[in-house]
């Protein structure tokens, strides 16, 4: 069985990697048509200089589609993950490095909606570098194990990392990326039907938590629940405003979509209206080529949809601490211990 999967993904890897057919079509043409040198007396131009090629960035490159974590590493982020095979042993460790994009978040960044005029899908459509990334993504999209994140639950509940013990520093930390979607707020989110984050939470401290279902709740609880961190709602009404709580519900597939954009009315009745215009909805499906990418949910650590994440990000966009699944014992106050520092930084910059 396993022999033959092998040989299925090879085949697939091989049609993946085959030249584009304008190459082809080139080629052919070069070879009906062979060049004709003419005699001379005058001596042939010099060749023009070469331009020199500038470096490219890293990516993911096309040969790993098939598994993105070969080295059972996230990609971008450097992070340990289980590689899902039985009897494997894996214990999180302690996040070393800061999460996150480099650039600043802008709004409309990282949308489902395809704002391309109909000449530039059909000049992406012919381009062969474009070509080649969608092939991976395809690859990458149709070949993941569909139980693959649910069997790295087995791990210690699916927790991805264990939280860092101090802030990053400002001048260190990475940025969270723009989301946008849908909001419980009754008054709309534009003639979308959705709206950025971005705003929201520049300016102010976030604490942004990130969950799929039930149980992704039940663990983002574990760090912002009254029963779990009773302290924090203390600190949240000390601090006048300056922190805010963010909710993102992530669901897989539009029928999990579909099932929650129903029961609005039973979610808006479980959650205070003031929070309505902060919890976003996404759907995350898995051929995804626009959104919340791969990449970028990588970038931010992000690395099993079925568990729940939170982040404190201060009023510049930049996350300052991340925790992921169930909170294991001292997290709960280290998280509070950020917060009550990262407030008083925040105090000291607006007073300078």
């Amino acid at each position: 069985m396993n022999r033959g999967r092998e040989d299925l993904c090879c085949l697939f890897v091989a049609l993946a990697l085959r030249p584009h057919s304008r190459c082809i079509y080139r080629r052919n043409q070069l070879a009906w048509h062979p060049h004709i040198r003419y005699a001379s007396s005058s001596n042939p131009p010099s060749p023009a200089p070469k331009q020199q090629e500038l470096p490219k960035k890293p990516s993911v490159p096309l040969h790993v589609g098939l598994d993105r974590n070969p080295d059972a590493v996230s990609a971008i982020s450097r992070i340990p993950i289980p590689r899902g095979e039985r009897g494997e042993k894996f214990t999180p460790s302690v996040l070393s490095r800061p999460l996150g994009l480099e650039h600043p978040p802008l709004p409309g960044q990282n949308s489902p909606i395809d704002a391309r005029s109909l000449r530039e899908r059909k000049e992406d459509f012919a381009n062969y570098q474009k070509a080649l990334e969608r092939r991976r993504i395809y690859l990458r999209s149709y070949f993941r194990p569909y139980f693959q994140e649910w069997s790295r639950t087995e791990h210690y509940k699916g927790k991805s990392f264990v939280s860092n013990e101090r802030l990053f520093r400002r001048d260190k930390a990475l940025y969270f990326p723009n989301i946008w979607g849908p909001t419980l707020a009754k008054e709309g989110d534009g003639p979308d039907g959705g709206r950025d984050i971005t705003p929201t939470i520049t300016g102010k401290i976030s604490l942004i938590g990130m969950q799929s279902g039930q149980w992704a709740e039940e663990q983002v609880d574990t760090f912002f629940g009254p029963k779990d961190n009773p302290d924090l709602s203390g600190i949240i009404a000390a601090s006048n405003g300056l922190v805010q709580r963010v909710d993102v519900n992530i669901q897989g597939d539009w029928i999990r979509a579909w099932l929650v954009k129903m029961f609005q009315g039973r979610l808006r009745s479980m959650i205070p209206d003031d929070r309505w215009d902060k919890y976003f909805m996404i759907k995350l499906p898995r051929d995804i080529r626009r959104g919340l990418t791969d990449d970028v949910r990588d970038a931010m650590g992000l690395l099993n949809s079925q568990v729940g994440y939170v982040y404190l990000v201060d009023s510049s966009c930049k996350i300052r601490w991340a925790g992921s699944g169930h909170a294991w014992e001292g997290e709960v106050a280290g998280l509070n211990s950020a917060l009550q520092r990262l407030i008083q930084e925040e105090r000291k910059l607006q007073s300078s």
